[in-house]
């Protein structure tokens, strides 16, 4: 007659947020006859450590974090050329100050 207890990941969700949800089932067996069971819940954000994760939990965070897509840096047009030529064209004749030509 021997009590034992196990921890096990049994289920493991991607969120449509791409956070990974994980479930761990504590048991408490005699002889190999669960006695016991309860559930642990907890939540990962992409970018969290994954070090003291079970393997497969990490493997599939990897995964589904690398398919995230890296936002494109926002490209600054520094060329005032059109600006300039409309202002010329619309017969404007005042300074962007406010004073006049």
């Amino acid at each position: 007659m021997a009590l034992t207890k196990e921890t096990v990941v049994d289920k493991i969700e991607v969120l449509e947020s791409n956070a990974i949800q994980v479930r761990s089932c504590i048991r408490v067996l005699e002889d190999g006859e669960v006695l016991s069971s309860s559930y642990h819940r907890h939540v990962l954000q992409p970018g969290d450590d994954l070090t003291n994760e079970d393997p497969r939990v990490a493997a599939i965070a990897t995964a589904t974090w690398q398919l995230i897509p890296t936002p494109e840096p926002a490209v600054v047009d520094n060329d005032t050329t059109e600006f300039e030529e409309a202002v010329v064209d619309s017969g404007d004749t005042t300074e962007p100050d406010g004073g006049d030509v």
